[in-house]
């Protein structure tokens, strides 16, 4: 009896054992998969890193051009300039909403054309902050339908960026009533 309750004790050891070290295979190659899938270490360009890329010849410096052809990710406010699918739109600093009342008009240094396959499936909000990978091309280049640009990117995926932060919070005082 004894000699069968050790080998059952044992028995439920190993398969513990076994069970735990599947659950930390499965997890090691979901975690490693889920990298190169959704592409975790793809670099985050920003408006301000483009706008300092710009030179007076209206070209860009070699490190903005050392991203050509690479996966980037940028945010944005999508501005709808072309097809009503979104498959080409531009990508901004500001909303179209906010162009023209509390914000300069942006130029070629503050937008970027955005070329998505085969259209976005997205609820499009003007006010809304979107995440774009793709391929990214810097440099002048005019596209016969859309005209020129400094900066594009192909074959976007776009997505809400959840959470972004677009303003400066916590320096301003709550609003007290006047009396």
């Amino acid at each position: 009896m004894r000699r069968c309750l050790r080998a059952w004790e044992f028995e439920r050891v190993r398969a513990t054992l076994a069970a735990s070290l599947c659950l930390v295979c499965a997890n090691f190659g979901l975690a490693a998969y889920g990298q190169a899938a959704y592409g975790e270490e793809v670099p985050r360009l920003t408006f301000a890193q483009l706008v300092d890329s710009i030179r007076a010849n209206f070209e860009v410096t070699q490190t903005m051009k050392s991203f050509n052809g690479k996966e980037v990710e940028i945010h944005g406010f999508i501005v709808p300039a072309g097809p009503p699918d979104l498959s080409f739109f531009l990508l901004s600093r500001v909303s179209a909403m906010g162009n023209y009342c509390c914000e300069v008009p942006v130029g070629q240094d503050e937008t970027v054309h955005v070329y998505a396959p085969k259209g976005v499936k997205i609820l499009y909000d003007p006010l809304r902050v979107y995440k774009v990978r793709g391929a990214f091309e810097a440099g002048p280049y005019t596209d016969p339908t859309y005209g020129t640009s400094l900066f594009r990117v192909r074959n976007a995926r776009v997505e809400e960026a959840v959470g972004a932060k677009i303003f400066k919070v916590g320096d301003t005082p709550a609003p007290t009533p006047s009396k």
